[in-house]
């Protein structure tokens, strides 16, 4: 089942957060992730809900997407965005068919 990593950020210092996005896209795919939203333009929205900068990333499982997100390795990157931008992570299981 796919797994899902959203994040929502609403950046408060660029020039750093650009810094953080050169370290953390390598991880993605070093943890078998790919993104699926990466700050995509929102089209439409029926609530005041605005996300500055909206992220989902796939993982084909939990382990993989456990692995990323607690990954020792990956700490210090994750660190660098709670740093530079107010933010929310959450991991989610994607639509099982059967």
């Amino acid at each position: 089942m796919t797994i899902y990593v959203v994040v929502d950020n609403a950046v408060h210092n660029a020039e750093e957060y650009a810094k953080y996005l050169k370290l953390i896209t390598p991880t993605v795919e070093k943890y078998g992730g790919r993104y699926v939203i990466r700050a995509g333009e929102i089209l439409l929205a029926d609530t005041d809900w605005q996300p500055d900068r909206l992220v989902v990333i796939a993982f084909d499982d939990q382990e993989q997407a456990m692995q990323w997100v607690t990954a020792s390795d990956v700490t210090p990157i994750h660190d660098m965005r709670r740093a530079n931008a107010t933010s929310r992570l959450i991991v989610i299981k994607g639509f099982d068919e059967t």
